[in-house]
């Protein structure tokens, strides 16, 4: 049975395939022997994780890390700010989650990423734009990232708009989760 690859991740065959083959290797002289050829089952892992040492990134499981980033107040009557991070290890974020308050209340539907979100000087996303901050709420389903890794000391970087200028302050914060080197 072929195995099937999702997203780079490969999902590992029925267990008929984990049994060991045996395979006859001649050696030099014309003298066979036999060979117990096993493979073992091993936790899938995507492609950009090749790290084989102690001090590699953790394996696709459900312990991820967090970067939290400096929150930022939009000043009433000002309409942009920049949330940063700056990780203290490496990590390659998977999930963002943000917020905006104003006067206490709910305020992400007048917030939007625009331009774009950059890991040091690389862009993430398809293309510019304003893309409403509530698509990165804590409810939101599906909205796992293809993130560049980002080294030790990445400057990352989220650009928010108000759509309208608010008469009080707004506040956005954000934080991204994901894997990070140990």
């Amino acid at each position: 049975m072929g195995d099937l690859v999702l997203g780079g991740f490969d999902v590992v065959g029925d267990d008929d395939d984990m049994e060991g083959d045996e395979d006859l290797v001649v050696g030099r002289r014309g003298r066979g022997r036999m060979k117990l050829a096993r493979r073992r089952a091993r936790v899938p892992t995507p492609g950009w994780m090749n790290a084989t040492t102690s001090q590699g990134v953790s394996r696709p499981q459900e312990e991820l890390d967090f970067l939290p980033f400096v929150a930022v107040s939009i000043a009433a009557g000002a309409l942009t700010g920049v949330l940063t991070a700056n990780p203290q290890r490496p990590m390659r974020p998977e999930r963002l989650i943000m917020t905006a308050i104003s006067n206490a209340l709910d305020a992400a539907a007048n917030v939007v990423i625009d331009p774009a979100i950059y890991v040091g000087a690389v862009q993430v996303g398809a293309t510019q734009g304003s893309t409403p901050i509530g698509a990165f709420s804590a409810q939101a389903f599906g909205v796992r990232l293809s993130m560049p890794a980002c080294g030790q000391g990445t400057d990352v970087k989220i650009f928010v708009r108000l759509l309208a200028a608010a008469a009080n302050a707004t506040v956005v914060t954000g934080v991204m989760f994901g894997r990070a080197m140990r």
